[in-house]
């Protein structure tokens, strides 16, 4: 059992990441790729991530590099691999990884090698050897643009949803009331946040505060960070809408969104750029709640949306693809370019 206390500074200081966490989900995903925790629900994700790395040839590098930082026999990996600066980005997250001062890699790699085994290679990166740090840069930029990349919007829209949810919980209860609706994968009871734990230990945020990462890879229980020490986050499961089965597409470019949904389905889709419930879309256009359910259900499909039942409402938040759309031609990057826009 883990059992973080919190002070007033602390629930003032308290957040949920804006974006899903590139690195985290490289993390979480490596586990998800190799464990049998959570093989039926991530099983269309598999099988296609399976074919990809062995077409593109990176399942070499996912075995050599990756996967011996990631042990699948332990549920410890090092905290450089997942430093604060991943919720700027892949870019910014991997040059954070690459900047770790040696003695905090070493003291790391010795900690894994006590668990599970260093790989050979990676010593090099407490010793500054240029060869390794190439490996771990190429490693990880190679394996999300293969197995994350082509999903990331549809990550993110259902990420979307999920903070959408705990702001409402947010307004309508404060930070206690945040920390409430994360029952029952954390209990809340003021001031302890507890949740299941390989290790039982308590930690004492003394003002730091916490950052909340919501993870769509993250699977069963929340995962902290190994050193107590370090500003702390809590990488929590989402509510996975649906299995990641193929990548998004992309909306035709150019193409005016009034006239691809119609006006009512395209003023609907605008109004859930902040999140909004049924009961207010029907109130904005002016239309009965069974009409609304009909329109969301096509954005719902079309991956335009995410729609979140909480309590007896049901919140509509708009998916990365349904606000490029709304962007036409300007939004976004090429078409070709998979990577994530930060």
């Amino acid at each position: 059992m883990l059992r973080i206390h919190f002070t007033s500074e602390d629930l003032a200081r308290t957040r949920i990441a804006t974006t899903a966490d590139p690195l985290w989900e490289i993390a979480l995903s490596m586990y998800r790729l190799t464990e049998r925790r959570g093989r039926g629900a991530f099983a269309a994700w598999r099988s296609r991530t399976r074919d990809d790395l062995a077409r593109t040839g990176g399942m070499a590098t996912v075995r050599r590099v990756l996967a011996p930082l990631f042990p699948s026999k332990s549920s410890y990996f090092p905290d450089f691999l997942t430093p604060p600066d991943g919720v700027l980005g892949l870019e910014a997250g991997v040059d954070a990884v690459l900047s770790t001062p040696r003695r905090l890699l070493r003291r790391e790699l010795d900690k894994l090698a006590g668990r599970t085994g260093t790989p050979s290679w990676a010593w090099g990166l407490a010793d500054g050897r240029r060869d390794a740090f190439h490996d771990l840069r190429d490693g990880l930029h190679s394996y999300f643009d293969t197995v994350i990349a082509p999903y990331w919007s549809d990550i993110q829209g259902m990420v979307d949803s999920d903070r959408a949810v705990r702001g409402r919980a947010f307004l309508d209860g404060g930070v206690g009331g945040m920390l409430a609706g994360f029952r029952p994968i954390m209990r809340w009871e003021p001031p302890v946040l507890s949740m299941d734990h390989p290790v039982d230990r308590d930690v004492h945020l003394g003002g730091r505060g916490l950052v909340l990462i919501p993870s769509y890879f993250c699977w069963g229980a929340p995962v902290p960070l190994a050193d107590p020490e370090l500003p702390q986050v809590v990488v929590y499961p989402i509510q996975r809408d649906h299995p990641l089965a193929a990548p998004m597409g992309r909306p035709a470019s150019g193409t005016p969104d009034a006239r691809l949904l119609g006006p009512t389905r395209a003023a609907i889709l605008r109004a859930t750029v902040d999140g909004a419930t049924t009961g207010e879309l029907a109130r904005r256009q002016r239309i009965y709640a069974s009409g609304v359910s009909q329109h969301t259900q096509v954005l719902r499909e079309a991956g335009l949306i995410v729609s979140r039942r909480m309590g007896t409402q049901v919140i509509h938040t708009i998916t990365p693809l349904g606000a490029a759309l709304l962007a036409g031609p300007t939004g976004g990057g090429p078409a070709g370019d998979r990577r994530p826009r930060w």
